[in-house]
């Protein structure tokens, strides 16, 4: 009979040092109450040790201060998990199989006692037959996990690296030192008949409108005699198409031919249709041995060079069904420091996020995870292409991977295992070798340069031939977007950097300036929210400054960027609040600039700022979405640079100087519909209008167009903070965009704007926040956030269509808000501006 049963409860942890568990092996599987039971403690699957720690409350929260240096002792100890199957035995001609999809490093699963296997490698599945083992009755399973293995930290030599994990939890500049162990991934006990689907490889394809998905499988088991049901299923669970094969071999192949199928579009682009394939194996009696389901769609993903791209340059302009698509994307680490213990709510909360900002991209980075099938599963349904790396990245000291004749063979190994386990998700798009793989010289490594980048590019070639391959990002031949690097010398492909704000004079300049093809990595820093800076800093150290203190500086030393903060504020900025107010508007507009000013040039590809999520509770990070889950402003200012319809503007820098203030107004959309109207406005923050300008454009396409310019004089805008209000109409269609500039010195002028009074009007429906904001009096309100005002680490999100606006004296704004996982007694947001009083709402109001 077949049968799939989850091994996701009923499991209990303990550590130990060295080899001090083999003196309690019998512990392992003892079945009565007799055996020191107290010192285990319950454990999740998947999980986290560190994480079953903390909730055993065993190890102080890691996540508060410097608390996580308490825990680095964690992975020196082997930790041991255990558990009971009651099982009801196994009829004639049935297989049994445990199969652990993640251990993290490495260890040995016993079966009553007894070693049935052991295991090494964070990413690679370990299916293990225990046919013969598993009689009536309850049985005892433990897993032994190994110490952590020794690997380097941010800073440190790339090739001294001999394992494939992750190396952000070694110590990164946005993680402090938290080395991951444990059961990461789930596990299961399956039971077939005589044969096993040992893998479904499912490829389809679209040619003049027809459809066809060519299945290769791989059986385990004496196949003679036995056949293979393929049915291919729409969303309703309707067959619409079906082939049978008579099995004569481990190995078959299969195609269902299928009349005009739907394809599996890009966010934003339509939806992202998946089938379902049903593959049934039945043995020579025709009983049903075994079965699978696997989620396949129609896409047809290709990657080429533009014509006026230098031919050394690797194809990097996407094409989706025969579209040229940009890449508007983020960058993805892992979603938890502790990412075995990362559930599927939070998972469809991050990427829920980076849908509706309109993304088409991730880059899930090197340093990180080959990232789960749950991660994977939500991006085929949002439509979200992935690029996917294998687990290398650079060092401080020198960035060449180990071409150890040992470790080579070692990651080519588990490539076999971890790209067919990928292989079937349309989101799939891109393989590549490693994060910031370099030479000496810091040019970025090609495969020739490196024996394990030729291996992972042959097995993927091999296993994986419909996807794209990049060595490493950047791809070269300059490494970084530096004021230094764009005006002149080799040509610009795959560029990383800067991360750092470039200060108000340069850092709109340089992206202006720049010439890279594709920006697969760049980013702002900004400081966290507060809520999330009152749940992670203890109350003593939430003062100013905070460079120089140990604890900001465990939490994000890299990232503090207070003195640049204070000088774009006149340096009176006294407070956290204002101080962390202050420096997301500066992280907002400056990485919207950077993503506007390429979206604006013709031969750029795509953008993939960054980082969108944040591992770790950090006081300053680049992150875009702070590790509770709440958006900071950048994400909203990005957001809207990634709208379909869009206008901008090239502007000297965010602090005028000299007689007259000028700006060149661009919009672009992605509709076939004309004409476009563009208007911009010079405002100052009273309301009044002291320069005007309207263009159209009867154009039917979409790349980017540049309008016109509109000028007035610098005296005309009182010496302080004013707006460049923007607006493109296309059909029906209005969006907005402005920048919040200063004819001042600086922005200082913010902190001692008048006071100005909105009123508020909130309708609920059910989940669904309906907040309608009027400008009453006084001047406008720039930089208008609405924030969660519950406590960090509450369960729960809400979700806004907007944020982080500009009101203007006399306008209305309607924002859309979604809450998920909250009950409706919880919720409740507060109101956040420069000079607006402090309100708090709830679902009452």
């Amino acid at each position: 009979m077949i049968q799939v049963s989850s091994l996701d409860a009923g499991w209990q942890l303990r550590g130990f040092l060295g080899d001090d568990w083999q003196l309690h092996r019998a512990q392992l599987h003892a079945r009565d109450n007799r055996d020191d039971g107290q010192r285990w403690v319950p454990a999740r699957v998947p999980g986290s040790v560190l994480a079953d720690l903390l909730a055993a409350g065993q190890i102080p929260d890691p996540y508060v201060g410097t608390q996580s240096l308490l825990s680095e002792w964690v992975p020196q100890r082997t930790w041991v998990y255990r558990t009971r199957l009651s099982t009801p035995g196994l009829g004639g001609g049935e297989r049994a199989f445990l199969e652990f999809d993640g251990i993290d490093y490495a260890g040995t699963v016993y079966l009553d006692g007894e070693r049935v296997a052991t295991h090494e490698g964070t990413f690679v599945p370990l299916v293990l037959e225990v046919t013969g083992l598993l009689g009536p009755g309850e049985h005892s399973l433990a897993v032994v996990i190994d110490p952590a293995p020794d690997s380097e930290p941010q800073v440190g030599y790339t090739a001294a690296v001999r394992v494939h994990k992750g190396r952000m939890g070694y110590g990164w500049d946005f993680c402090p030192r938290l080395v991951h162990q444990g059961l990461w991934a789930p596990a299961r006990l399956r039971t077939t008949g005589p044969l096993r689907l040992a893998d479904v490889w499912a490829r389809p394809t679209v040619a003049g409108g027809a459809g066809r998905v060519t299945i290769t499988l791989q059986v385990d088991g004496d196949a003679t005699g036995a056949t293979a049901e393929c049915s291919l299923h729409d969303p309703d669970g309707v067959a619409v198409a079906a082939a049978t094969v008579p099995l004569d071999s481990t190995t078959a192949e299969v195609a269902i031919d299928v009349d005009s199928p739907r394809r599996w579009e890009v966010n934003g682009r339509g939806e992202p249709y998946r089938y379902a394939l049903r593959t049934v194996l039945r043995d020579r009696d025709g009983r049903r041995s075994d079965e699978r389901e696997t989620r396949v769609g129609f896409r047809d993903v290709q990657f080429r060079r533009d014509a006026d791209a230098p031919l050394t340059a690797l194809p990097y302009r996407l094409l989706l069904n025969g579209r040229p698509t940009d890449i508007k994307g983020w960058n993805w680490v892992p979603a938890d420091a502790l990412y075995g213990a990362v559930d599927e709510a939070r998972l469809r909360h991050l990427l829920g996020l980076a849908r509706d900002a309109g993304v088409t991209m991730l880059r899930v980075w090197g340093g990180g995870l080959i990232e789960s099938e749950t991660f994977y599963d939500l991006c085929d349904a949002y439509g979200l292409l992935v690029w996917q790396e294998f687990a290398m990245s650079s060092s401080g000291m020198r960035s060449v991977p180990s071409d150890d004749e040992a470790f080579v063979a070692r990651m080519a190994a588990e490539a076999e295992r971890i790209v067919p386990a990928r292989r079937n998700h349309p989101s799939l798009a891109i393989w590549c070798g490693g994060n910031e793989l370099q030479r000496a010289d810091g040019v970025p490594l090609a495969d020739e340069d490196s024996p394990v980048l030729a291996a992972l590019h042959d097995a993927v070639a091999r296993l994986d031939p419909d996807r794209q391959w990049l060595p490493t990002s950047p791809s070269g031949p300059v490494f970084g977007n530096t004021l230094d690097s764009v005006g002149s010398g080799p040509d610009h492909h795959d560029v990383h950097g800067p991360w750092e704000h470039q200060g108000l004079s340069d850092q709109y300049r340089l992206y202006d300036e720049g010439r890279g093809l594709l920006l697969s990595e760049f980013g702002v820093e900004g400081m966290s929210n507060v809520r999330a800076i009152e749940s992670v800093v203890p109350e003593p150290d939430r003062r100013v400054p905070t460079t120089g203190n140990p604890v900001w500086d465990h939490l994000g030393r890299w990232w503090n960027n207070e003195p640049l903060v204070q000088q774009a504020f006149g340096g009176k900025l006294d407070d956290l609040a204002a101080v962390s107010r202050a420096s997301q508007f500066l992280q907002a507009d400056g990485l919207r600039y950077a993503v506007e000013a390429n979206r604006r040039r013709p031969a750029n590809c795509g953008v993939l700022p960054w980082q969108l999520n944040e591992s770790f509770p950090n006081g300053w990070c680049t992150a875009a979405v702070d590790y509770f889950g709440e958006p900071k402003a950048a994400y909203h200012y990005v957001r809207r640079a990634y709208r379909p319809l869009h206008v901008c503007a090239a502007l000297p820098a965010p602090r005028i100087s000299g007689d007259r203030f000028a700006a060149t107004v661009w919009a672009w959309w992605d509709n076939d519909s004309g004409p476009v109207t563009v208007t911009a406005r010079v405002r100052c923050l009273d309301g009044r209008t002291v320069a005007e300008a309207q263009w159209s454009a009867p154009l039917a396409e979409g790349r980017p167009h540049r309008f016109g310019e509109i000028r007035c004089a610098v005296a005309e805008l009182s010496g302080g903070p004013f707006l460049l209000d923007l607006s493109v109409q296309a059909d029906t269609d209005v969006r907005t965009n402005r920048y919040l500039l200063t004819a001042g010195v600086d922005f200082g002028a913010l902190l001692t704007l008048p006071p100005a009074r909105i009123t508020t009007e909130l309708h609920t429906d059910g989940p669904t926040w309906t907040l309608r904001l009027r400008h009453e009096t006084g001047p406008a309100v720039p930089f208008l956030r609405v924030l969660d005002a519950r406590p960090a680490g509450e369960p729960g999100w809400p979700s806004w269509d907007d944020n982080a606006i500009d009101l203007l004296p006399g306008e209305e704004r309607v924002l859309h808000g979604r809450w998920d996982g909250v009950p409706p007694e919880q919720r409740r947001v507060r109101l956040d501006g420069w000079n607006l009083p402090a309100r708090t709402l709830t679902e009452t109001d």
